[in-house]
């Protein structure tokens, strides 16, 4: 089994036709708009979503549960675990979650795993390459990433 995308954003709706909408996708940095840095009162909740495009290549092992565990820092600030029947046949699968109330203890680094299990036994992980800085916004050190548009 092959990650695809992991993508990070602030909600993610199920469109009519089977589409999916991302709204508010991160970069590499999620910012917290504050006045000053010191007027931000850790804990910090926000409402994030988790879209995970997957391919199954044949070689998904047998699993009934997932345990996608979100970490700030080392600390895990999020899990979202449940059953998941995954078919034998190859191609795409999407997996989403959206969170509404994260907390985050202080700035760091956000990670992700994503644990397949079987009969409570870890038979699969994935722990995409993926480093998103949670920060206070200071509006003149924190310029917009580039924009790429193609038409």
């Amino acid at each position: 089994m092959k990650l695809i995308d992991f993508i990070v954003c602030d909600d993610i709706r199920q469109e009519i036709g089977g589409k999916v909408t991302l709204v508010g996708v991160y970069e590499d940095r999620i910012m917290i708009n504050a006045p000053s840095p010191e007027a931000v009162r850790w804990p910090v909740r926000l409402k994030l979503g988790f879209f995970i495009r997957l391919f199954n290549d044949g070689s998904a092992p047998d699993m009934d549960g997932f345990d996608l565990q979100v970490r700030c820092n080392t600390k895990i600030i999020c899990r979202l675990a449940g059953p998941l029947q995954i078919t034998p046949q190859q191609g795409l699968m999407n997996l989403f979650f959206v969170n509404s109330a994260i907390r985050f203890p202080s700035e760091g680094r956000l990670n992700v795993a994503l644990i397949f299990k079987k009969d409570q036994e870890v038979v699969h992980e994935i722990r995409p390459d993926l480093s998103i800085r949670v920060a206070v916004a200071v509006a003149s050190t924190v310029p917009p990433p580039p924009q790429v548009t193609r038409h």
